[in-house]
């Protein structure tokens, strides 16, 4: 095969994943419109507040849950607890990690964090409260039972974000942290060498 052959099948195969992924994301975003025409005191435009504080927790808050994930991954590696998790990131997501180029894991990272900020903090969770849309976040990030463990993860990190959005009154918080965790999640999972 050409070279010319390889790189236009790689580039189909990098549109593929990207869409699939990206195209969920634009649903959430459609459903938050929509929300917020229908019932306009809902709309989360007054949640956009923008302050060096705001970038600040969220670069801080976003850093340490990927951090926290990525040392998640290394306990349950070595001992063999939760081995799922384990699967999950070395059989599912790294492999196609590995073929996406820089730009993807930035678009994918930052359309990600802003859309499910936008509809699970800004939205659902001045609905439901913490709980319940934390829950729901969760069950967003299942990809089959047996990864419950990282459905259980995601939840734990949505109550997380929903609080960082309650403490500074913005949405761009969570939005940021959620971006970062997203970005370095993935740079790790591009990087991640598989061992027995």
């Amino acid at each position: 095969m050409n070279t010319s052959t390889s790189s236009t099948k790689e580039k189909s195969i990098r549109f593929q994943i990207v869409s699939r992924l990206v195209i969920p994301q634009i649903i959430l975003l459609t459903i938050s419109i929509l929300w917020m025409l229908i019932f306009p005191q809902d709309n989360i435009l007054k949640y956009f507040n923008f302050n060096i504080q705001v970038v600040l927790i969220g670069l801080v808050a976003g850093s340490t849950l990927a951090l926290l994930g990525n040392a998640f991954y290394h306990f349950a590696k070595k001992t063999g607890k939760f081995y799922e998790a384990v699967e999950l990131f070395e059989q599912n997501l790294s492999p196609v990690i590995k073929i996406l180029a820089p730009i993807d894991i930035i678009l994918m990272s930052s359309i990600s964090g802003f859309c499910e900020e936008v509809f699970f903090r800004g939205l659902l969770f001045k609905k439901v409260g913490i709980i319940i849309s934390s829950i729901a976040f969760g069950l967003l990030h299942l990809p089959k039972p047996k990864f419950w463990i990282y459905a259980a993860w995601a939840s734990g990190s949505g109550a997380i974000l929903a609080l960082l959005f309650f403490w500074t009154n913005s949405i761009l918080t969570p939005i940021i942290a959620h971006v970062i965790n997203n970005l370095i999640g993935m740079i790790l999972l591009k990087r991640l060498k598989i061992s027995n």
